[in-house]
């Protein structure tokens, strides 16, 4: 079976998909480097409310912003560090992201080859993800099905490959970074493998619909579903601007915590 919490981890992955159209190239620098702002919208079936969020993509390096009063994330890529505050308690942390990246990976290997592994589970899907592919080319829509998770998917093509590194590269260091701060967030396992597949096809998700089936596709499954939707902005105005500068100024005069306090005091707080 799939664990409880699957739905709270679509949204954390689902809110990492972003669009990039065809005229992406119109904002990129001579370098090849590319500075925009992507907001997506996701809507969990059954539930009133819609999740937003705004991820600034800037010359590889990205700034992922959730709401007001939402935890902050900085990914630096010379560095390779990761750095998360939160505004209201007025805090950060930082991760080495070379070493989140191992730590995921050895919890695959040590999912992979555990004796205790039900093939029949969730997590077994998860560490080694399968899906049944249909794309229509004309329309640009990739179906992806498998006993777990089915996906409809409208995507659209980029040819600029710069673009296409930094977009797929900054995907899939989200995904690591999610797992490193809950190890049970198994489902981005599978979103490195979506990545993986649209990345060869060189293809981008405009709008994403998502059917979960919690027990698997057993006789008289209902699925839950979520649908989200990306749209990108290629030139950042004054109020990206502030919004940037804003959060670089919190990264500077923000008390600097170890990871496990940072988590901790997060927690703390999200119970009041």
């Amino acid at each position: 079976m799939m664990p409880k919490q699957f739905m709270k981890q679509f949204v954390l992955f689902a809110i990492f998909f972003f669009l990039f159209c065809g005229i992406l190239c119109s904002g990129v620098s001579d370098s090849g480097a590319a500075e925009f702002r992507v907001d997506n919208e996701i809507q969990v079936e059954g539930s009133p409310e819609k999740i937003t969020s705004t991820i600034f993509l800037l010359n590889g390096n990205f700034i992922s912003l959730i709401d007001e009063n939402g935890e902050i994330t900085f990914f630096d890529s010379d560095r390779q560090i990761f750095t998360l505050l939160d505004p209201v308690l007025r805090i950060q942390t930082q991760l080495d992201a070379a070493e989140t990246k191992k730590r995921v990976e050895l919890l695959r290997q040590q999912v992979m080859t555990s004796p205790d592994l039900d093939p029949n589970t969730f997590n077994a899907f998860a560490v080694k993800p399968v899906f049944q592919s249909e794309y229509e080319e004309v329309s640009g829509t990739l179906a992806l099905q498998s006993p777990w998770i089915d996906y409809l998917l409208v995507t659209h093509i980029l040819a600029d490959s710069e673009i296409v590194k930094q977009y797929f590269d900054s995907c899939d260091w989200v995904c690591y970074l999610h797992l490193r701060i809950d190890p049970r967030l198994t489902t981005m396992l599978v979103r490195l493998e979506i990545n993986r597949i649209l990345r060869e096809k060189n293809r981008f998700a405009s709008r994403i619909s998502v059917s979960v089936f919690p027990k698997g596709k057993v006789p008289i499954a209902k699925p839950d579903k979520a649908q989200s939707s990306h749209k990108i902005i290629l030139r950042l105005d004054h109020t990206d601007t502030k919004r940037i500068e804003q959060a670089k100024e919190f990264r500077r005069t923000f008390t600097m915590i170890l990871f496990d306090e940072y988590q901790k005091k997060v927690a703390e707080k999200k119970k009041k």
